[in-house]
């Protein structure tokens, strides 16, 4: 078991780094669990208040073809950052032109 700090109200992912969620511990805005799973990425965690543990979304998929299909949706929307940029400065420049 690893140790994580998730933030309090939401559960959401803090850190895994002592010095930052020991800190974040003592201002009052996360949580040490010390019962985290070893290997799970960090966005596939939750802390669950009602259960004082740690869940995790698996959506009947391993955890590499979870990782392999969260890479894919950020490199998707890489892809359609750089396509609206560029469209964006197409018509920019169509404007210029005209």
């Amino acid at each position: 078991m690893a140790t994580y700090y998730f933030k309090l109200g939401t559960g959401e992912p803090f850190t895994d780094k002592t010095d930052a969620g020991d800190e974040a511990v003592a201002k009052g805005i996360a949580i040490k669990v010390d019962n985290a799973p070893d290997g799970i990425e960090s966005w596939r965690m939750s802390y669950n208040f009602d259960t004082s543990s740690v869940d995790v979304k698996y959506s009947g998929r391993t955890n590499e073809q979870a990782v392999d299909d969260f890479k894919a949706d950020k490199d998707a929307e890489t892809l359609a950052e750089a396509t609206a940029g560029a469209t964006r400065a197409a018509a920019e420049r169509d404007a210029e032109d005209a």
